[in-house]
């Protein structure tokens, strides 16, 4: 039986023209280190269209919610989606995606 505080979350990424493997790169480096986090239980990338596709889902899974948002809201995880969002795509906030049901509770 699956625990039932297990949130996931559903993250769409529209790459600039051009930066596909710069964003590749970078997501790597950031799934690198928050595989560390406590509560992380793993990611699944979708590319529709392969690696030249400029649409990325990443969804997200997490033991509860607490978890995912502590790794969220941490100077590394910000720091990093600071780095991305200033050259590799086009994004609404995080805080955005929140407010708009992008978070689900399994």
């Amino acid at each position: 039986m699956e625990d039932s505080n297990v949130v996931t979350f559903v993250i769409s990424r529209n790459i600039k023209p051009g930066y596909e493997k710069e964003y590749d790169d970078w997501l790597r480096r950031y799934l690198a280190i928050e595989t560390k986090a406590p509560g992380y239980l793993g990611t699944t990338i979708i590319m529709s269209g392969g690696t030249k596709s400029a649409i990325r889902y990443i969804i997200q899974r997490y033991e509860d919610k607490a978890s995912m948002t502590a790794w969220k809201d941490s100077q590394q995880s910000l720091n990093l989606i600071e780095e991305a969002t200033i050259t590799l795509y086009r994004i609404t906030s995080r805080r955005r995606a929140w407010k708009h049901g992008l978070l689900y509770q399994t």
